[in-house]
């Protein structure tokens, strides 16, 4: 044995770069953390009114991980909001579920915000894989429903309309994410 020398002191700042398999993003009361609940055995909170999420909250389906990232609102890449940090979380996830209620005004324009917060904050976001949720479908009727699909489709992206209430939209959403 010999006695020590003199050690080094350094700082260092850890970035962690990926939480989850799945990140469920979109605008605030989109039904995000209603999914996460329903899909896996996390009870997060849910409300009738924006930013009931504010941290983003985890939960494992067949055991990949899925993140609920807090509602992203216009003006959030430019720090409007909470919005950088809920964005930080988006860099943090293999795939992007961009989840769209259906019973918005305007579908189109939902998707968009999101996505231009995105672009915005960091464009290489977009390359990762994506897919588009078409949430709270029972509250439209089947010809809504087709509509929207059809005006979301111009994306390029796989569009899936999902309700809590229809098990056969549901099994069919549960058995496309085990198969990504």
């Amino acid at each position: 044995a010999q006695p020590g020398k003199k050690g080094q002191l350094r700082k260092f700042k850890l970035v962690l770069k990926l939480i989850a398999n799945y990140g469920l993003i979109g605008l605030p009361n989109a039904g995000k953390s209603s999914l996460l609940n329903e899909l896996t055995k996390a009870q997060v909170k849910t409300a009738p009114y924006p930013f009931t999420t504010l941290e983003p909250n985890l939960g494992v389906f067949n055991n990949k991980v899925i993140a609920d990232i807090p509602g992203l609102i216009e003006g959030a890449s430019s720090g409007k909001g909470l919005g950088i940090k809920f964005l930080k979380h988006v860099e943090k996830v293999e795939v992007l579920i961009h989840c769209v209620a259906s019973d918005s005004e305007d579908v189109l324009a939902d998707y968009k915000t999101v996505l231009q917060e995105i672009e915005q904050y960091n464009n290489e976001l977009l390359s990762k894989k994506q897919i588009i949720l078409l949430t709270k479908t029972d509250l439209i009727d089947e010809k809504k429903q087709a509509e929207l699909i059809k005006k979301l489709s111009k994306f390029h992206k796989e569009v899936l309309p999902i309700s809590m209430y229809n098990p056969e939209q549901f099994n069919k959403f549960k058995q496309f994410l085990s198969s990504l």
